[in-house]
């Protein structure tokens, strides 16, 4: 799903649609700034440089776009569950800003079996938490490219697993 903003989105950034059934907990993914002044018609430099001077002094000529991947309704991800919208939301829905009130109830549950993992990578101030039970209860698989944090990971997980006196067997 894409959107216009008033603002320059991040990727990362977590954001909320007004949805006809609640709200939505979407995901950017994509993110451009435009300039119809800086268009693909420039030929040469003089008109490179005129037109950068036409879109600085116009603000109106930039538009931000951005791409979200959709995640779930957000009273369900409150609960821990992710339902999907069967349908597309409508040309023209509200597209804002997540809250961290909203964030830290879906990403940072409170509770013993819930273990603090890091922050989100836009919004700091939330903690990122697991539940402890559900990923020691099967086998678990930590699988990404080289130099994306496996290694911090299990170490993490393995100190806060030793801490509540529960063992592990790590290969690696």
């Amino acid at each position: 799903m894409t959107f216009e903003s008033k603002r320059p989105v991040s990727i990362g950034e977590y954001v909320i649609l007004n949805y006809g059934k609640g709200k939505v907990l979407g995901l950017v993914e994509r993110s451009s700034i435009s300039s119809d002044a800086l268009g693909n018609s420039i030929r040469n430099y003089e008109e490179a440089f005129e037109s950068k001077q036409v879109a600085a002094e116009n603000l109106r000529d930039k538009s931000y776009k951005g791409q979200v991947r959709i995640l779930g309704y957000l009273d369900e991800l409150k609960k821990c569950k992710a339902i999907l919208p069967a349908l597309p939301p409508e040309p023209g829905s509200e597209v804002y800003e997540a809250s961290a009130e909203d964030l830290t109830t879906i990403f940072a549950p409170t509770g013993q079996q819930w273990i603090r993992i890091g922050t989100l990578l836009r919004n700091t101030a939330v903690d990122a938490r697991v539940n402890v039970d559900k990923i020691v209860s099967r086998h678990l698989a930590v699988l990404a490219m080289t130099g994306m944090g496996k290694s911090n990971l299990v170490s993490l997980l393995a100190k806060e697993i030793a801490r509540i006196s529960g063992t592990m067997v790590v290969f690696d």
